[in-house]
């Protein structure tokens, strides 16, 4: 049965007494420090102890990406990790919530049209019941104005809150009076349960939270903020903290060795913090001391880092702006194309893209494909071969005055867009993308496509979507590797 949504408590600028902590070690936490890489029984022995916990609301891997990790690395029915995290959280108190990305089904992709991202929303619901909010990451205006009037229907029909998560950026048109105003036009429109500040960078200061929460506040008509915010800088348990002294009682968090680096602040630390500011919470820490152990076992079995620090403050991060979700995948990319000791190039490369693309905001999709492009850049010399992803973003299907297009390089947007693969990608959009994604081709139609049946289950061809092709043989629930190390 769908779970209801646990209501927000109201918050004012001098805030209620009590946290309502968010959990991302399974989502943010993995792909910040992981690179994604967590299978089934990465994730089963500790899920039951984060549902019975007492957060708010639990994040789980349920994105576009997962299928491929799930299938590509652990040979894996990403169906059977669905099922498994339904059936651990059925019983829970907390909101279980989606990472969406409004009409982007996937994370290489453009948005989609409505029947296409209909059916995604209904296929994952229906994989998971118990998911009751989706995060709707603000990227640009464009989003706001051509997606949210279909996004907040569709979701709240399917018995899933929206949450609008507005991602800061560093630009000179990234004002509080800029953010503020998405907040009011939001707030008025849709009046969602919450609002969140997204530090998709990891780059906030202080100072600046110091005048942007009252300015989001000012104009979010009591609906109450939440503070996600990622390590970049090294700041982000005291950014936690100072959102905690403006009033913001929605943290995101993470559980050790998931926390710290370039994810979100220990769960430990911003209790303790709380505590002494005489804030109330309603985690059992107990519990998550066990995940802790368990989590740092598994890490350690797989290989993956489990001494993980905060961050050294460095002024070089507020030129490449790498979000904390995404430079571990570019750490381990460049390890398996062998040369992880271009890392330094690479960072230095996305300055200059950012300058010829008119300075887009670092969050997916543009982060994803402005580092592989730089990767490309560093690796065969400035624009010799171009991703798809930046002939799409050159002909707006990524949005356009958010997405830097009037400030874009003109010969690069001209290459971009006179290069063979031009044509087809243009045929999608190119100037009339929202007509696009307006548009609602029957299922038929978009398994025809795909070359599959008519007949094919909604469930089987989203997974095909997803893989760009047939699953195959794999093993359903994944290898039972794990579990000796606990």
């Amino acid at each position: 049965m769908a779970k209801e949504v646990k209501e927000a408590t109201s918050c004012s600028v001098s805030g209620s007494d009590t946290l309502q902590l968010i959990d991302e070690t399974l989502r943010d936490g993995t792909q910040s420090l992981w690179g994604m890489m967590m299978s089934y029984h990465m994730i089963e022995p500790v899920l039951g102890e984060i549902a019975e916990a007492g957060y708010y609301s639990i994040n789980g891997p349920f994105h576009g990406a997962q299928p491929l990790i799930s299938v590509r690395f652990f040979n894996e029915d990403p169906r059977i990790l669905y099922r498994m995290f339904s059936e651990k959280v059925k019983n829970s108190d907390s909101n279980i919530f989606l990472t969406a990305l409004g009409m982007m089904t996937n994370i290489t992709r453009p948005p989609e049209n409505k029947t296409m991202v209909r059916l995604y929303y209904k296929v994952m619901k229906d994989l998971l019941p118990e998911m009751n909010q989706a995060m709707i990451v603000c990227c640009t205006r464009d989003e706001i104005k051509n997606e949210f009037p279909f996004l907040f229907p569709l979701l709240r029909s399917l018995g899933m809150e929206p949450i609008p998560w507005f991602a800061i950026g560093h630009g000179p048109r990234h004002t509080d009076e800029f953010y503020g105003a998405q907040v009011k036009e939001v707030a008025e429109k849709y009046k969602p349960i919450s609002l969140c500040i997204k530090d998709v960078d990891g780059l906030l200061t202080s100072e600046r939270l110091r005048t942007l929460i009252p300015a989001m506040q000012k104009n979010a008509n009591g609906i109450p903020l939440e503070f996600h915010s990622h390590g970049m800088n090294g700041l982000h348990t005291y950014n936690a903290t100072v959102a905690m002294e403006l009033g913001v009682r929605k943290i995101g968090t993470c559980i050790p060795p998931l926390a710290y680096s370039s994810s979100h602040p220990s769960v430990f630390d911003i209790v303790r913090n709380a505590e002494g500011m005489g804030l109330k919470h309603t985690l059992n820490l107990e519990k998550l001391k066990v995940v802790e152990e368990r989590l740092t076992k598994i890490g350690k079995a797989f290989g993956h880092p489990v001494d993980n620090h905060p961050l050294p403050f460095d002024l070089s991060y507020y030129k490449h702006m790498i979000p904390g979700g995404v430079i571990s995948n570019l750490t381990t990319q460049l390890q398996q194309l062998d040369m992880p000791e271009k890392l330094q190039e690479v960072m230095e490369e996305i300055p200059r893209i950012l300058e010829d693309l008119g300075q887009p905001i670092m969050i997916t999709p543009f982060s994803q494909y402005i580092v592989t492009q730089a990767v490309l850049n560093v690796q065969l010399g400035r624009w010799e071969q171009c991703v798809d992803p930046m002939i799409e973003h050159a002909a707006g299907h990524y949005g356009v005055e958010d997405a830097g297009l009037p400030n874009m390089d003109q010969n690069l947007k001209d290459k971009l867009l006179s290069l063979p693969q031009a044509k087809k990608i243009r045929e999608k959009g190119d100037g009339s993308i929202v007509d696009y994604i307006n548009s609602e081709p029957s299922l038929e139609e978009l398994k025809r496509n795909m070359g599959m049946s008519p007949d094919t289950s909604d469930e089987d061809f989203m997974m095909t979507y997803f893989l760009g092709g047939p699953m195959g043989n794999i093993t359903p629930g994944g290898p039972d590797t794990y579990k000796k190390y606990l």
